[in-house]
């Protein structure tokens, strides 16, 4: 997944998806050859990279992220890299299943809420696969919905023909201070403007969080990772500076889901170690009421349930429907995902095509996946 080197005379290193970062047997000896590097690296990105501005952040023809520092001005070891690769086949649902990432039942439930104009959230830390998991989830949007995305660097891929991917732009001259910056704020305003039915931003920090949070409250939805450990951390760091988000606003997103970076059987592993709805504000307590409904165990490594869904009851209750209703819902589409895993159905673009099709005769494609799990 990324590709870096720390300095002169250090193993450039490569992060692996199961077995994380790994030293190589290439390292640059020579400090000219690695700044002469790092400046080619600049120039692929269409950048320059200086003693004047020896840091740079950049996108390479690719679509690959990369961090560059130069010389030592800044690093007292010399120049530095890092390279963050993106697959052009991103991880579906399906992958997540089959790397007990996320279960079955909580895919199902979350397509059901995102099918039914949900707004989600995806909290972690560090290179915990939260994006990867947004990017998974914006495939059960309905195909007819209009969705503008917001992001540093593109790392979102739908298949949705009414998608717009925006980025942000540096300045002309590779500084943020200098004329020409668009920033996360500039494309999410120019995001409310384009009428989506989803805004899907890679990463809330700063003041764009507000315009997101603004968005749905006038009725867009919206779809976001962030950088906390729980449900409880995600609302106080929205509720804080530099994001000030209103605790009332807050409540805009449905449901919020905390990733985490652990270790199974003595291997690296990734999972949605809780999933929490947002049931509301209390006036009286200014608290954003919250509610647990899954939780991973990490001795059994599965999911357990709390079978309570305030988003879900409200949804019986708008549309009359029963408890054996949503539960046939939910077993249906939980049967197509655990179908797609047993049949390899995994590339982005045949995922996406059973979800189509689901929604156009969802009974046809569930008797289909009923009679291939036999």
């Amino acid at each position: 997944e990324d590709i870096s080197t720390d300095g002169v005379n250090i193993p450039i290193y490569v992060w692996h998806r199961f077995y994380e970062s790994l030293p190589t047997n290439i390292l640059f000896a020579d400090a000219a050859e690695l700044d002469s590097f790092v400046v080619r690296l600049a120039y692929l990105a269409g950048k320059n990279i200086s003693i004047a501005v020896p840091i740079l952040d950049a996108s390479l023809p690719e679509g690959s992220r990369i961090q560059i520092t130069y010389g030592r001005e800044v690093t007292r070891r010399g120049s530095t890299f890092t390279i963050r690769r993106f697959k052009a086949d991103p991880l579906t649902i399906s992958d997540l299943i089959a790397f007990n990432t996320i279960s079955s039942e909580m895919a199902a439930y979350l397509w059901y809420l995102i099918e039914n104009r949900a707004s989600v959230m995806v909290a972690g830390g560090v290179a915990c696969g939260k994006t990867t998991l947004l990017n998974s989830l914006s495939m059960f949007i309905k195909p007819e919905m209009k969705i503008v995305s917001v992001e540093d660097t593109q790392e979102i891929n739908l298949p949705h023909e009414n998608w717009i991917p925006s980025v942000v732009r540096a300045g002309f001259k590779g500084d943020d201070k200098h004329s020409g910056t668009i920033t996360l704020f500039d494309l999410l305003k120019a995001a409310v403007r384009q009428r989506p039915d989803y805004i899907i931003v890679g990463e809330v920090r700063g003041e764009e969080a507000y315009t997101l949070f603004q968005a749905m409250a006038t009725g867009h939805l919206g779809m976001c990772t962030i950088h906390a450990e729980s449900a409880a951390a995600v609302i106080n760091r929205l509720a804080s500076e530099p994001m000030n988000i209103p605790r009332p606003l807050i409540a805009m997103i449905n449901v919020i889901l905390v990733m985490e970076r652990t270790e199974v059987k003595g291997k690296p592993a990734r999972r949605v170690s809780v999933g929490t709805e947002v049931r509301g504000f209390d006036m009286k307590t200014n608290e954003v009421l919250i509610e647990e409904v899954f939780r991973w165990n990490p001795k059994f490594d599965k999911v357990a349930t709390s079978g309570n869904s305030p988003l879900l009851e409200k949804h019986m209750k708008k549309m009359s429907l029963t408890e054996e209703d949503i539960r046939r819902e939910l077993n249906a589409r939980k049967t197509v995902l655990e179908w797609m895993v047993r049949q390899g159905i995994r590339h982005h673009g045949d995922v996406a095509k059973v979800i189509r099709e689901y929604y156009a005769n969802p009974n046809r494609v569930f008797q289909k996946a009923r009679v291939g799990l036999k």
